[in-house]
Formats: structure tokens, C-alpha cells, sequence
């Protein structure tokens, strides 16, 4: 017996069976919450009722299924439990977990076929310690598949068949990625007969698109979605916390099936290795709306630790020696000192040095001097050279650059705010490719010496010439963006 069912066996021993029931209760909620931390539990006060719940579950962004009820029973009969079954709202699609261990005379078909039915799962007390605390060499694919059974689980799950389960997941996941077609068949066989069809329609999708990923032809799957359906939470959390997986091709296609505004979404996901692998892939694939650039403190840039791109509360971050990089999906989600320091401004001529080497066509500047302000707007290409310089004249010396609306490569205007080191694309619902996004906005923001250019150029491409680079040093190009 694992630590999972003897904590909740010492529990059902106690005296007081509300006491022991409120303990029980306690530690579903702390084990469902080690499954997936964003789970939802609320304990009612009720106790060894037929049709109050014990338990009520939701999982956030999951509007298409309702609440999840869960109703602890003492009794292990399958009679019993399958009066309890008939008796429950199917809507609800109820967890029946029996605080024992199912015996191993009762007719387990037709209680199996008696739960899918009421779209019920049935778990004995051993069932739901593998499910929560079986060991695993891939500990997110288990978290993964763990959720996956409470979310949408139905039928009679025991210890075994949580086993097989979880070895023909993770076995169809390793064969999903290299491509090969019988254990991947077998994971998705498992998917459609255990799971609820909601819920087997995203462990489908994430299947399928662990096997294009693979670069095997969509046609050689039998069983893979017909339209390719959206990665959820779960099984993007999975490849990104799971084990490294370092082959380029691989994230270049799953960069393909996500975007941006998928990453976004996740509140968890640290630094990891496969992180970064992904966002080598999907700088010249996604497209952006909003980034800020603050300066990193002084040990940050004394120090000499990785470039590294994190995620964490709808933020996508890279780390640099001498600034971080913020992403977002609007100015006020940014989470760095740029959404709200101010910032000293750079003089005109700075700026104007710096945009013809970025590509950037001034559209729109506003200037200041002291207590003077002055804001131009004309058609793009206009204000260069001699323009610049008269709106600086009319100034005087020493005049700043407050903020500039220029159109980058892509076309598509973006309002550089030097105050707070935001960079935002002005069409409200617009987006540039995001190579081009993070390279002006960190080539406009901060002043690299040259080694940091050349250290930063080795994560993410120019795309174009380097502030400390002559034409004949051009960078390559990146490829044009996917919507």
C-alpha cells in the first residue's frame, strides 16, 4: 500500500466517522491538487448521503463540461455500488470512490458497463493511489494522464487496469513522437473506450499532434482526428515539463500547431529546457502584440547566467544580462518594471541612427525639451534627414524622444513608448511577426556593447543588421510568419 491509500486508510480508522470523512475529504483535495494545481475542490458538509456529493471539482477554461461530483463510499459490494450508480445524476458524471479494495468475486463487466452508461467513473481505494502516486520516469506524462482520468474518466477503473492504462499512454506517447503506428494506435484505442468523448477528443488531439510532430504522414494514423483540434493546458504542460526532447524539427512543427496566446495561458511553466527549444522554433513562426523592456539589475548583468525564456502569470519573459524581455497579450498584463517605471528618454539623434539599421519607417514622433512637446504625423518615409532636424531645431538642443510609431518590415504599425520601454502594435486586434517585435524593441529600448549583441544574436537572430554591424555583415533573414 502506497503512502496515498495508507494516509487515507488511517483516516477511515478513526473514531468519530465525521471526523474521519472531513480528514478523507482533506486528502482527496491535497492529492487531486499534486494531479494539477489548478483544479478546483470544494468539501461539502455532507456525509454518507446517497445524492449530495462529497466532493465538487471544476477545472479552469473547461466550458463545455460541467462540475465533476465525487461521492466517497465505506462499502466495497458492487451491488451496492451499483444501486448508488442508477441513482445518481448522469450530468453531473459522478466519481464513485470506494474506500476499500473491490472484490475480486464481483461481476466487474457489468459494473464497468453499468458506470459508462451513467457516465460514471468507479475507483476502489488502490485504483486512486496508483492513479495519483504510481511512479513513472516521465512524472509530467503521468500528471497528465492522471488528470485526464479524473476530468474524464467513466467505467470501473481498479489498480490494474489503472496500470495498463497509464503503460499504454506512455508507451503511445513514445511512439506518437517516433512516428510509429502500433503503439500510438493502441494509446488512442485506450483514449476512446476509457475516457468521456470530450475528453478523449483533446487526448486524441494531443496524440495526433505528437505524431505529425514526428513528421509521419497524417494519412498512416487510422485513428488520428480527422481535423487537427488545439493542444489544451494539460498536454502542453506535458511537453514542455516533460523529459528534453532536442530535436529541432520536432518543436518546429509543434510551433506550427500553437501560437503565442496558447503559451500565454499557462501560469506554471518555468524555465525548462524544452521551453526554450520550442521558443528557437517559434521565433520566426509566431506572431506578437505587445512586449516591454526593463534593464536587468546590476548583479543580473555581471552575471553570467543562460539566456533563457520563462513563462508565469500570462506572461512569457527572456532573460538577458542587462535587460528582460516581457511578452504579453496587452501593455496593462505586463508584469515588468516597464509596465509602470519611467524611464530616462534618448535624444533624437540616438533614435534616428538607430531605425534605418532596425528597417523601420518612422510614421509618427513625439518629442520633448524641458517643458516643450512636439508631435508630428505624416506619411511614412517623411520624417527623415532634414525633417528631424527642423522638429529638433524648433526645440532647441538637448531634445528627447518620448514615443514613435513606425512601420517595421512586416508593414504593420507599431508605437515604440521610450517612458516605459513598451513596444505595442497600434491596430488594436494586429500583430507582427515576433522576431520583428522583440528585435526593435530590444535594439531600441537598450544600448548592447558588442559582446552582449553578439552573445544575444546566438538565442534570437537579427533578422537584419546589428546595431554594431556594417552592411556587409547582414544577418539572414527569418521566415515569414504563420498566422
Amino acid at each position: 500500500m502506497n503512502a496515498v491509500a495508507s494516509s487515507i486508510a488511517e483516516a477511515l480508522e478513526a473514531d468519530d466517522p465525521y471526523r474521519s470523512f472531513a480528514e478523507i475529504k482533506r486528502l482527496l483535495e491535497q492529492h487531486l491538487r499534486q494531479i494539477n494545481p489548478q483544479i478546483r475542490t470544494r468539501r461539502t458538509g455532507y456525509y454518507n448521503h446517497t445524492h449530495m456529493p462529497d466532493l465538487v471539482m471544476r477545472w479552469p477554461h473547461d466550458d463545455d463540461l460541467s462540475d465533476r461530483y465525487v461521492y466517497l463510499r465505506s462499502t466495497t459490494d458492487a451491488d451496492e455500488l451499483g444501486f448508488d450508480i442508477r441513482r445518481l445524476a448522469r450530468q453531473d458524471r459522478p466519481i464513485v470512490l470506494a474506500l476499500g479494495a473491490l472484490r475480486p468475486s464481483f461481476d466487474a463487466r457489468t459494473l464497468d458497463s453499468l458506470a459508462i452508461d451513467n457516465h460514471t467513473l468507479v475507483l476502489d481505494l488502490a485504483a486512486f493511489a496508483e492513479l495519483t502516486a504510481g511512479e513513472s520516469a516521465d512524472a509530467a506524462l503521468r500528471r497528465l494522464i492522471a488528470n485526464t482520468v479524473i476530468e474524464g474518466g467513466q467505467g470501473l477503473l481498479d489498480e490494474r487496469s489503472v496500470s495498463r492504462l497509464a503503460r499504454a499512454m506512455t508507451t503511445g506517447a513514445q511512439a506518437a513522437r517516433r512516428g510509429e503506428r502500433e503503439g500510438t494506435e493502441d494509446a488512442l484505442a485506450f483514449a476512446s473506450d476509457t475516457l468521456s468523448p470530450p475528453i478523449a477528443r483533446r487526448l486524441t488531439a494531443f496524440l495526433g499532434t505528437l505524431w505529425r510532430a514526428s513528421g509521419a504522414p497524417v494519412a498512416a494514423l487510422e485513428r488520428a482526428p480527422k481535423y487537427p483540434q488545439q493542444l489544451d493546458e494539460s498536454s502542453l504542460d506535458y511537453l514542455l515539463e516533460g523529459q528534453e526532447i532536442p530535436d529541432g524539427n520536432f518543436w518546429s512543427r509543434i510551433a506550427r500547431e500553437v501560437t503565442l496566446t496558447d503559451l500565454l495561458r499557462h501560469g506554471r511553466i518555468t524555465a525548462t529546457d524544452n521551453l526554450q527549444h520550442l521558443m528557437r522554433a517559434a521565433l520566426s513562426t509566431w506572431n506578437a502584440r505587445v512586449c516591454g523592456v526593463a534593464p536587468a539589475s546590476v548583479a543580473a548583468r555581471r552575471g553570467a547566467a543562460p539566456l533563457h525564456w520563462t513563462t508565469g502569470e500570462g506572461v512569457l519573459s527572456f532573460d538577458a544580462p542587462g535587460f528582460v524581455l516581457t511578452l504579453a497579450q496587452k501593455v496593462d498584463r505586463l508584469t515588468s518594471p516597464a509596465a509602470r517605471a519611467a524611464y530616462e528618454l534618448p535624444a533624437l539623434e540616438e533614435v534616428g541612427n538607430r531605425l534605418p539599421l532596425l528597417g523601420l519607417s518612422l510614421k509618427a514622433i513625439t518629442l520633448v525639451n524641458g517643458g516643450g512637446k512636439v508631435a508630428y504625423e505624416g506619411e511614412v518615409g517623411a520624417l527623415h534627414g532634414d525633417r528631424l532636424r527642423h522638429l529638433s531645431e524648433s526645440l532647441g538642443p538637448g531634445t528627447l524622444v518620448k514615443n514613435l510609431e513606425a512601420l517595421p518590415p512586416s508593414g504593420v504599425p507599431v508605437r515604440y513608448n521610450f517612458s516605459a520601454r513598451t513596444a505595442s502594435v497600434k491596430p488594436p486586434r494586429g500583430s507582427v511577426p515576433l522576431l520583428e517585435l522583440v528585435n526593435t524593441s530590444i535594439r531600441l529600448f537598450t544600448d548592447l556593447s558588442r559582446a552582449e549583441e553578439e552573445r544575444l544574436v546566438e538565442v534570437i537572430p537579427s533578422g537584419g543588421r546589428t546595431l554594431h554591424a556594417g552592411s556587409e555583415h547582414d544577418m539572414p533573414g527569418a521566415e515569414s510568419p504563420a498566422d
